[in-house]
């Protein structure tokens, strides 16, 4: 039986949805190491329980600011 991790970033959450993927499919590991704070802000607005939706709406705000 393996052991499987992922190294995610805000990028990577970001690329995940804009390609139309699950972030549950992303965060589905037996152990993710996250690259940055923003990804973990991310992972903890999702355990809460917060949609994908308002999620990418949220990432998208801080990508059109910068």
């Amino acid at each position: 039986m393996g052991f499987s991790k992922r190294f995610v970033s805000s990028e990577t959450i970001y690329n995940t949805l804009k390609n139309g993927d699950s972030l549950k499919r992303l965060f589905l590991a037996d152990s993710i190491l996250f690259m940055d704070n923003t990804a973990t802000e991310i992972y903890k607005l999702f355990e809460q329980g917060l949609s994908e939706d308002k999620i990418r709406l949220l990432i998208d705000e801080k990508h059109s600011s910068n």
